[in-house]
């Protein structure tokens, strides 16, 4: 397995694509890959991006400006191909942990970045919200699903207006706002949820 920490070895896009083709190739589990392979495409996206622009330097000659069009359009096309190479072996990789989790069949839990492990702990907690709704549905815990009902009115969110919004109501009873533009305030999720899906804010607290 190739060790793209080492300073000695850049990472390449044939690098991505050949650890992409071995992946489809292998159906009943996930292939050992590099820990920081996701952190080295990250770094590699940002260096291709953050490249000196020609262009911020006087340009004169004709043929020179169409050379840097060609250069910028090669740009463009290597980052469209690592994104979609790293989409294609992120997604692979995923279904199949979904997949072995759902049929309760085991695997090598170690050969998942930890970006992968993220993932799966998600899947794994909402998993096992359905099947405590559920239980205590068929056990008849009217008082539990109660319980988890009025949890839900105080989960709060962090958000920051987009634009100028009226006083309201929250799921709580509680009165909130008036707001202005680029407010900041913390409110109910059921709440907040509506409004961040209408685009009149944004969550902070979100990894965008």
């Amino acid at each position: 397995m190739t060790d793209f920490s080492n300073s000695s070895h850049q990472l390449k896009v044939e690098d991505i694509f050949s650890i992409l083709k071995k992946e489809m190739q292998i159906v009943n589990s996930p292939q050992p890959i590099p820990s920081d392979l996701y952190q080295n495409i990250a770094n590699f996206m940002s260096e291709i991006k953050n490249k000196s622009n020609i262009r911020e330097q006087t340009v004169i000659d004709v043929q020179l400006d169409k050379t840097i069009e060609a250069l910028d359009d090669v740009k463009k096309n290597l980052l469209d191909l690592v994104v979609n190479l790293t989409l294609l072996l992120f997604i692979c990789r995923c279904k199949k942990i979904f997949e072995l989790y759902k049929n309760k069949e085991s695997f090598d839990y170690s050969v998942l970045t930890n970006e992968e492990k993220y993932v799966f702990y998600g899947n794994r907690e909402r998993e096992h919200r359905i099947n405590i709704v559920l239980k205590m549905i068929f056990e008849g815990k009217s008082k539990t699903l109660e319980n988890i009902s009025s949890s839900i009115n105080n989960n709060f969110v962090m958000v920051r207006f987009l634009d100028a919004m009226d006083q309201f109501v929250g799921v709580n009873m509680n009165k909130y706002g008036p707001f202005r533009k680029n407010d900041i305030a913390i409110l109910p999720f059921e709440n907040a949820r509506s409004i961040i899906e209408n685009n009149k804010a944004v969550e902070l607290n979100k990894i965008n």
